[in-house]
């Protein structure tokens, strides 16, 4: 099935341009910069007049409510939601209920979601102090990563004896940090770049980039969060 998308503003790379998107089943076969609408045989016309055409979000750190919490909300409505949103792909997080630290848990989530999103998925796998011996079993392709909670978290995932964090990183040449907040933490990651040394990334949350600890006279518990806000200093540096 062939359908192009036309009239549109195509937000790709850094640039907006005026073009057509040719897409043959489910991949995208051309870009046609340009007014000028492509020739050709389409099974779909979509007139994107007024429209921004962007590339689908991926959002590797979300918190799904299912299982154990879908009184809130679960796998169907979030993944609805996402898409709703313009997110093609998301990597959820294991401290569900019950927690996604064995493998009967993981295979379960999977299974849940080939019946019921509506975008593509992923599911990290937690880290515990006594779990490290099952990484061996996990297929890395996949899952996005092993998710280790350092700091008391909801769920109560935290690892912190010596010989279970040895453990864990005897498995792993590889090591993203999560929830990064102030300027001290970057320069923890301004290391060498000797390819003999790990591969060390990091990501902030939105709320360390918007805020810091001046805004909460105005904004109060609007912005509590974990880790907490920290000052603009800390701010600016992210």
């Amino acid at each position: 099935m062939r359908t192009i998308i036309e009239n549109g503003k195509i937000v790709n790379e850094g640039r907006v341009s005026s073009a057509s998107l040719i897409i043959d089943d489910d991949r995208i076969e051309q870009v046609v910069t340009g007014k000028e609408v492509p020739r050709g045989n389409y099974d779909n016309h979509v007139d994107a007049t007024g429209c921004f055409v962007l590339p689908g979000i991926i959002d590797e750190h979300v918190h799904f409510r299912e299982p154990g919490m879908t009184q809130k909300a679960d796998i169907e409505t979030e993944s609805r939601a996402a898409a709703f949103g313009g997110v093609t792909s998301y990597f959820d997080m294991p401290n569900t209920n019950p927690q996604t630290t064995t493998l009967e848990a993981l295979n379960d989530k999977y299974a849940d979601a080939a019946r019921k999103s509506h975008v593509n998925y992923g599911f990290f796998f937690g880290a515990t102090n006594t779990n490290a011996s099952l990484f061996h079993q996990l297929d890395r392709s996949l899952i996005p990563g092993i998710k280790l909670f350092m700091g008391a978290s909801t769920g109560n995932m935290l690892v912190d004896r010596r010989e279970a964090l040895d453990s864990v990183f005897s498995e792993a040449a590889r090591l993203h940090i999560a929830h990064l907040s102030t300027a001290r933490e970057l320069q923890l990651l301004d290391m060498p770049t000797d390819t003999s040394l790990p591969q060390i990334t990091g990501e902030a949350a939105l709320a360390h980039l918007l805020f810091d600890d001046g805004d909460y006279a105005r904004l109060g518990a609007l912005i509590k969060c974990n880790p907490a806000v920290k000052t603009a200093h800390d701010r600016d540096a992210l």
